[in-house]
């Protein structure tokens, strides 16, 4: 039987622990050695809170109980679950093509690119000094597109309006450039959106992972686990359990 060293052990190597600082050094050392291995060894998982979750573990509950009517009925909904989201995924990708392909070309609106990135080098030969407009930007006459887009709209009514004066509004009404108003907060912003991405890979690689480890075999998903120690009713008396903590479920 393994036997712990007592206190007298580390006498004149350590200052004297209390047993709360003893017990808390204890439990950071296990979490550490467990998580780890964790992060070593990799861990495998489904999602709770996720129609993908839903879908690998039912079907599987669904057989491990015999095709009971209604794990049957809760695995074909999970699987319409799964198809519905599948379609509105789909769905809202086609939205955002069609507003970036043909939204965005009908308003005339191009795309940011580095338009304005070295401005404070502006006009001198730097690179991106020439806006969607064809004139160098400048930070008083840096807009968004809506704007931009609204005061380019107005001075080509005016040169509609009047066309033997288009140099003269040309001169004077100054619709501005559309660029970016700072290049490093686009790349920050750009940095956090992929942060939050972080997650949504790590959850999918981790289901992908799982679905090619999981045997083929018929092994059982759900199992229902008495305890071995004491009666059923004792043990649900002493950590006031219910019949599902009986219940396990596992890969």
């Amino acid at each position: 039987q393994q036997r712990y060293p007592d206190r007298s052990a580390y006498a004149g190597l350590a200052p004297e622990l209390s047993d709360e600082d003893r017990n808390a050094y204890i439990a950071s050392g296990k979490a550490i050695t467990y998580l780890g291995k964790m992060e070593r060894d990799g861990s495998c998982g489904l999602e709770r809170g996720s129609v993908y979750g839903a879908a690998v573990a039912i079907p599987q509950i669904a057989r491990s109980s015999g095709w009971s009517g209604t794990m049957s009925a809760l695995a074909v909904r999970s699987y319409m679950f799964l198809v519905l989201n599948i379609i509105l995924q789909l769905f809202l990708l086609c939205m955002i093509a069609e507003s970036e392909i043909l939204g965005s070309a009908f308003a005339g609106k191009v795309h940011l690119c580095d338009f304005g990135a070295d401005m404070e080098k502006c006009p001198a030969e730097a690179q991106n000094c020439r806006g969607p407009g064809g004139t160098t930007i400048s930070a008083p006459r840096l807009y968004s597109f809506d704007v931009w887009s609204t005061r380019v709209y107005i001075r080509d009514s005016l040169v509609a309006l009047f066309a033997d004066r288009k140099e003269e509004i040309s001169e004077i009404v100054d619709p501005g450039e559309y660029g970016i108003e700072n290049y490093y907060c686009r790349a920050a912003c750009c940095f956090i959106f992929m942060m939050g991405m972080m997650d949504d890979l790590h959850k999918t690689l981790g289901l992908a992972i799982l679905l090619w480890h999981v045997p083929s075999d018929r092994s059982k998903w759900v199992k229902y686990e008495p305890p071995s120690w004491a009666t059923r009713e004792h043990a649900k008396r002493v950590h006031g359990w219910c019949e599902l903590d009986l219940v396990k479920y596992g890969v």
